[in-house]
């Protein structure tokens, strides 16, 4: 089940506090409250347009990030020569683009591309489980879909920084097959739809595709991996993620613990649990 730590930042703690004074007084609206109160403070009003349109990377790690995910040249490993190998990377990045890049499916939550790259069992397992009425069972947790209507792009560049590297491996069922390892951190920057609101979207990823051999010098493909993303919110009851923008509330599981100081460190977020909701800093 994919992990979906909440935003901790300035605004947003302000924000909560200043809605429960009006809560309790009715005095003025509480986004007036608050522009006011960081006026005063900063001499700035506050700006949940936090994504520079002509910039979006700028003054983050991630300006130094590629462009979409570079497949490596492979090397023989175990039984598998070479060209064997670089056939599985070369399928690992079309699914990764098909997941990540794809904004029909990022957005519009399509996953025909996704779909064109499973064959054979993989294929039934995903066609069974999708729309599963547990979204921790829902095949389509694979992708990475927004929820309809919470966000749109801005611009057509996502920013990605990781590796794959393969291995030979054996499964719980003493099957052996290669597996290529991924993970990536990858930024997505997005808008509340038709607004000013805006948030850069960090994506943990990790995990592998497992690839088995089918005959005929074909693989078998089973991508097997997890994420954490974020700021959005913790709704446990959909398998799509939904951006927190920092004029937001926080809706569903409320962060417990864990906090992410620095969401584009890959190992920060390594060891956080399944379903675990955690606070997120600044991306």
């Amino acid at each position: 089940m994919p992990w979906k730590p909440l935003p901790r930042n300035p605004s947003a703690m302000l924000c909560a506090a200043a809605v429960a004074v009006i809560a309790l007084t009715g005095c003025v609206p509480a986004e007036r409250l608050l522009n006011d109160v960081a006026q005063e403070v900063t001499g700035f009003p506050i700006t949940h347009d936090q994504v520079d349109r002509d910039d979006p990377f700028g003054g983050t790690e991630a300006e130094e990030y590629e462009e979409g995910f570079t497949v490596p040249e492979a090397a023989g490993i175990g039984e598998y020569p070479a060209d064997r190998v670089q056939a599985a990377y070369d399928a690992t990045g079309e699914l990764l683009e098909a997941v990540y890049l794809d904004q029909e499916s990022v957005f519009g939550g399509d996953d025909m591309r996704f779909r064109s790259l499973l064959s054979g069992q993989a294929m039934d397992w995903y066609q069974e489980y999708h729309g599963h009425e547990d979204p921790a069972l829902d095949s389509r947790s694979l992708l990475f879909h927004l929820t309809p209507g919470s966000a749109e792009p801005i611009g057509d560049v996502v920013k990605v920084d990781g590796r794959m590297w393969a291995e030979t491996a054996e499964d719980r069922y003493g099957m052996p097959y290669l597996a290529v390892r991924t993970e990536y951190t990858i930024v997505h920057p997005v808008a509340r739809p038709g607004e000013k609101v805006s948030v850069r979207l960090v994506t943990s990823h990790y995990g592998e595709v497992s690839f088995y051999d089918v005959g005929d010098g074909r693989w078998e493909a089973w991508p097997n991996w997890w994420r954490s993303a974020g700021p959005a919110h913790c709704l446990w009851d959909e398998y799509t993620f939904t951006p927190a923008y920092s004029d937001e509330m926080p809706e569903g599981e409320r962060p417990r613990g864990w906090i992410e100081d620095d969401p584009y460190d890959l190992e920060s977020a390594r060891d956080m649990g399944e379903e675990e909701c955690g606070a997120i800093g600044t991306t």
